[in-house]
């Protein structure tokens, strides 16, 4: 009984590979932000449109888990948008991870409720993705909230 084992083995050297392709495609271009390696965010205020530097604030730095894990949440639901882009930029974002290295990202969220936000990674500024209204929405509150006021997020936020 001579069974062939070219064809399987081809077949067992392929499936992988095409696994490997199709979920590599279910990823943005960020890959997996993890919430939990980053140790703070850094939001710049970029003056535009007459606004002065100092609105809504200078500079922000966010150390709370909730709004990490925000962040990263809509960074990881981000579409990538298709056109080239031109743009402002409302606030200069530095992601700094817990052994110290930086990525450096535009966002912009705008103050309207229920309009997408734009995050545009820092050295590739014609290429930029969308966070979605909802997420949006919950950075908006808490970016344009009152800048000493705590976040407050229910469990019912992440659903």
């Amino acid at each position: 009984m001579d069974v062939e084992v070219g064809p399987i083995k081809r077949i067992l050297l392929t499936v992988p590979v095409l696994l490997a392709v199709l979920l590599s495609g279910c990823q943005n271009a960020f890959g997996f932000i993890n919430a939990r390696w980053i140790s703070e965010i850094t939001l710049d205020c970029q003056p535009a449109d007459g606004r002065a530097q100092s609105e809504p604030f200078e500079s922000r730095t966010f150390t709370d888990p909730a709004f990490i894990k925000l962040m990263a949440d809509a960074m990881n639901g981000s579409k990538r948008v298709q056109n080239d882009l031109y743009h402002g930029a409302e606030f200069k974002m530095k992601l700094t991870f817990g052994d110290g290295y930086t990525e450096d990202y535009i966002l912009n969220l705008g103050e309207a409720e229920g309009k997408q936000g734009l995050l545009v990674p820092a050295e590739n500024s014609a290429k930029g993705y969308t966070v979605s209204a909802k997420d949006a929405d919950k950075l908006r509150k808490l970016v344009y909230g009152e800048a000493g006021s705590t976040i407050q997020l229910s469990m019912w936020d992440n659903l």
